[in-house]
């Protein structure tokens, strides 16, 4: 069973209910390869949190062909999408007391959201900080749920940014690794959790350890296209 819900432009969340009874056991930050009916596998990052009934994936259509279109236009209740997993390193590194900063470009704000849901519920007290890069407005989401997570939880806080908005908005706007680096002059003491564009994971991962990061304490998942001949994943 599962669902398909638009999400922003472009982008849709689509929950799969699986087969078995036991949860599909994953870490925060970890991704799956998806299946869909006559398509070849292809990664996405899990968006909730372990150990729910379902599981959610943030899916967003790159032209008109493909895993991602299929699942935005073709995929219904009651298709059968196979599922393995789960995969990749960037995942909660919950014995950690410091810190945390956590950069989200487009869809890489669904294992974003994973490791801030999970770590807060887990009663993490040191503080986070999670940064969601866009490009415009249309792509925007999710800002209800983080927002009400921000007022419930005094050490989150979450700040969107608009890299190539077309109209006049009160949002942040530029690169998201710059909107980092304004707003932190040292990182020492952090863990930093990435996902997104390669351009940007790198910008970020050299800004971060120019300001003092350890590369060991850098955990990030770039999202590659399938036409990358060094291609890994993509969400």
């Amino acid at each position: 069973m599962l669902e398909v819900t638009p999400l922003a432009r472009a982008t849709s969340l689509v929950r799969l209910m699986p087969l078995d009874e036991a949860p599909f056991d994953f870490r925060p930050g970890q991704y799956a390869s998806l299946a869909f009916p006559g398509m070849p596998p292809r990664d996405y990052s899990l968006a909730g949190m372990p150990g729910e009934s379902h599981l959610d994936f943030h899916i967003r259509q790159v032209g008109e062909t493909g895993p991602s279109a299929y699942a935005q236009a073709a995929l219904h209740a009651g298709d059968p999408v196979r599922l393995e997993g789960p995969f990749g390193q960037a995942y909660w590194r919950e014995t950690h007391g410091g810190p945390m900063l956590l950069v989200g470009g487009g869809t890489g704000l669904a294992p974003m959201i994973a490791i801030v849901e999970t770590a807060l519920a887990a009663g993490v007290k040191a503080p986070v900080h999670l940064y969601a890069g866009f490009q415009d407005e249309p792509d925007v989401y999710h800002e209800d749920r983080l927002r009400a997570l921000e007022a419930r939880h005094g050490n989150f806080s979450v700040t969107y940014v608009l890299s190539a908005p077309e109209e006049t908005t009160d949002r942040r706007t530029g690169f998201v690794h710059l909107a980092v680096a304004e707003d932190h002059a040292d990182f020492a003491g952090f863990k930093a959790y990435l996902a997104g564009a390669p351009v940007m994971v790198e910008a970020a991962v050299s800004m971060l350890v120019a300001r003092g990061l350890k590369p060991a304490d850098i955990h990030a998942d770039p999202f590659y296209g399938a036409s990358d001949p060094a291609a890994v994943r993509r969400a």
